[in-house]
């Protein structure tokens, strides 16, 4: 494709993203997107641990509970500011996030799923009952949020822009580790690790790194959940919402960087697109989804990956692994 029009398709990506503050959307509209970049910051660290190193974890919320207490308790508490709070509750993340790695290097396949849906349960346990700390059930309010006045009147507003760009940051990043000789590593343990191991290839640490880099994404969008809506409760973490983005990893395609990005948004956007419907709205989202993996069976990678290969950088991206391969239960 020429350099013109890949050119064009960037702008009009661009232009996508700007268009809501450029129309003046709807502040609830608006408040949905910010919450898909948010979502999609998550689900791309999810990507590594699970899409790329072949892990099932069906914890992320908890990880993302803990960035988000995280970060809130140390300005709440402690008085810090955000710029300093949300990198130190990422430090945090990232260690429990790496022993999580050495677990994941003893237990395997479904054995490692319940432990990761046990330590979301422990989580939101925790959080319920350390009243002194967490709050409860009530959670924490009054979280001091981040405003930037020149880029509008409201917070949704005034973050619109800033959560758009860093969703975009992390999703190029995570584009630079699928390419780098780490990224091959974790993708050859994740299709043959005692392949792997004779060539090499140290399985322990490559899967140390994956779960490290995967809390350190989500602590990140908790973080920044914290920072939008000044709020924070153990109901945002629950099981069903670790389940909710490993439906965003599985809908984008196992592996597939720019599908995860993509299957986050749907899953983020399309309950509400389909509010309306008011009591069958979630019947029709689960109907929408069997649709979606009926006509791309490996996800919307497949789409996606051409997007971003053929269309916007002319590099064709590592094939993303089967639903039938690796993560099979």
């Amino acid at each position: 494709m020429s350099s013109f029009l890949r050119l064009t398709a960037w702008l009009l990506i661009a232009a996508a993203i700007v268009a809501p503050i450029a129309i003046g959307m709807n502040t609830y509209y608006l408040h949905v997107l910010n919450l898909a970049w948010i979502f999609a910051i998550a689900a791309l660290g999810l990507s590594v641990a699970t899409g790329v190193a072949g892990q099932i974890v069906l914890g992320q919320a908890a990880l993302v509970g803990i960035g988000a207490y995280a970060t809130a308790l140390l300005m709440m508490r402690l008085s810090l500011p955000w710029w300093l709070a949300l990198p130190l509750a990422m430090a945090l993340t990232g260690t429990v996030g790496a022993m999580l790695g050495l677990i994941s290097t003893r237990i395997k396949g479904h054995y490692l799923a319940i432990v990761t849906l046990a330590l979301n349960e422990i989580f939101r346990i925790v959080a319920v009952n350390e009243e002194a700390l967490t709050g409860g059930p009530m959670g924490l309010r009054n979280i001091p949020t981040l405003r930037i006045p020149g880029l509008g009147e409201s917070i949704t507003q005034q973050l619109y822009l800033p959560l758009a760009g860093l969703m975009l940051a992390s999703y190029l990043l995570m584009i630079l580790f699928h390419r780098s000789a780490l990224g091959r590593e974790l993708r050859a343990v994740r299709d043959d690790e005692m392949a792997a191991e004779a060539m090499g290839v140290n399985s322990v640490r490559v899967k140390t790194i994956a779960f490290v880099i995967c809390s350190l994404w989500a602590s990140l969008s908790g973080g920044l959940y914290v920072l939008l809506v000044g709020f924070v409760a153990p109901t945002n973490f629950t099981i069903a919402e670790s389940v909710k983005m490993m439906l965003m990893v599985v809908i984008g395609g196992l592996g597939s960087i720019p599908g995860t990005m993509l299957g986050a948004i749907v899953v983020t956007i399309l309950p509400e697109a389909l509010r309306d419907l008011q009591t069958y709205y979630m019947a029709a989202f689960g109907a929408a989804v069997v649709i979606i993996m009926l006509v791309w069976p490996k996800g919307l990678g497949v789409f996606a990956d051409w997007l971003w290969g053929s269309v916007l950088t002319g590099r064709r991206e590592p094939e993303a692994a089967s639903p039938a391969g690796p993560l099979s239960l």
